[in-house]
């Protein structure tokens, strides 16, 4: 049976639940907030605290738009693929994250405090950066799903693999296992996720996992939550998830004036360190009563009495992992990526192989062209007109 190790801390269906705090960017880029985050997912009790790694020019192109809600914003408007407002890239300018020179203290001080801490790398220099740091697992988001090549680069570190799926076809999924499998790397966990924020507890869909678990018996499952809440945490535990993610915040909910904490759009979607306590202490209370199929309860019986609660509708209505497609759309669209000009390339250009690596072409959100993994199938095709940098390519740009 696959089992991670990350030293004292064991993850696999034998093992307590691998309750991960989601920071995020709450920090907001000051170095203090990131050590107010570790000291309060400690004090929950939560196994480790993630952190995530970006640079905003090298993650967002101008054309990515907002995809999650916040405070003010009309209902619904996550959901509808047709309506966007301000860009990714002035958002994410704002949380860039703290100095990198400061990741080893924030590492050893998550140490001290008897916490693991690892995180989610956007771009190649974050992976080389966070694996120089003696980082013990990779995180890669939903969107990245179908970047192989980055995929690729991670999973080439030898080091644990953590791919949520959120918005995505089983086929999809399948090319990106065996995109992380071609480097040797078995070392997988798959988080069941709904990439939409916040998520609807009715959109939680837990029983995707079990779907998850018959198409990959190799691998670990778990689940990447944005819910509100923590029932659908409690419910996923007790089917079987090997991890739990939930973004955390040290400042829960919307904020306004003095009480804004910062920029970060996690913010409205995490639990602070109230709630995430009676998340760990419900799960490992289930855990000690052995309530879950992790303790020989059967999956039939655990979804029995998830039905029997009053949260039902965590389980959802379909047990086939596929796109959500009532909320995940928007979020689709606008977290992946896509094929971008690097620079302006001039009408007439044939492209070659050479200028797949020369900086001519960079991998950007949103997702609405020519996908990451079809890169090469532009090599002989030749640029209709002038292409502007930090533009999403299409086919149309092509003849």
């Amino acid at each position: 049976m696959l089992e991670i190790n990350l030293g004292p801390i064991k993850i696999g269906k034998n093992h307590p639940c691998f309750i991960v705090a989601e920071a995020g960017a709450n920090h907001d880029g000051d170095f203090n907030k990131a050590k107010q985050l570790v000291d309060a997912a400690a004090e929950t009790k939560a196994s480790a605290i993630k952190f995530q790694h970006y640079t905003a020019g090298k993650l967002a192109s101008k054309e990515a738009k907002r995809y999650w809600f916040v405070h003010g914003d009309a209902q619904g408007y996550q959901f509808d693929p047709n309506t966007y407002k301000e860009s990714q890239i002035e958002t994410f300018n704002k949380i860039d994250g703290i100095p990198r020179d400061k990741d080893a203290e924030l590492i050893a001080y998550a140490t001290k405090k008897g916490i693991a801490t690892f995180s989610t790398p956007f771009d190649f220099e974050s992976v080389d950066h966070l694996d120089s740091l003696g980082t013990p697992m990779f995180k890669i988001a939903s969107g990245d799903l179908t970047y192989h090549d980055f995929l690729r680069y991670v999973s080439s570190k030898g080091k644990p693999v953590i791919l949520s799926t959120g918005a995505a076809t089983m086929e999809e999924i399948h090319a990106a296992v065996r995109v992380i499998k071609s480097t040797g790397n078995n070392q997988i966990i798959l988080l069941h996720c709904t990439l939409a924020y916040p998520t609807p507890l009715e959109h939680a869909n837990l029983r995707m996992m079990k779907n998850l678990e018959q198409e990959f018996p190799d691998c670990l499952i778990g689940l990447s939550d944005h819910t509100p809440g923590v029932e659908a945490d409690v419910a996923a535990a007790m089917l079987g998830a090997v991890m739990i993610e939930k973004h955390f915040t040290h400042t829960p909910g919307h904020a306004a004036g003095d009480d804004k904490v910062g920029d970060s759009p996690d913010h409205d979607i995490g639990i602070g360190k109230k709630e995430f306590t009676e998340l760990v202490r419900r799960v490992r209370e289930n855990e000690s009563k052995k309530i879950g199929v992790a303790f020989g309860l059967s999956y039939q019986a655990a979804v029995a009495k998830i039905e029997q609660g009053k949260f039902p509708q965590v389980l959802g209505s379909s047990a086939s992992k596929d796109i959500d497609s009532k909320v995940e759309l928007k979020a689709r669209a606008q977290a992946r990526r896509s094929v971008v000009a690097g620079r302006m390339i001039k009408g007439g250009t044939v492209i070659t192989q050479v200028m797949l690596g020369d900086g001519t072409f960079v991998v950007k959100r949103p997702g609405t062209g020519i996908p990451p993994y079809a890169i090469s199938t532009l090599i002989g095709k030749v640029i209709k007109n002038d292409v502007t940098a930090d533009t999403v390519l299409i086919s149309d740009h092509f003849v």
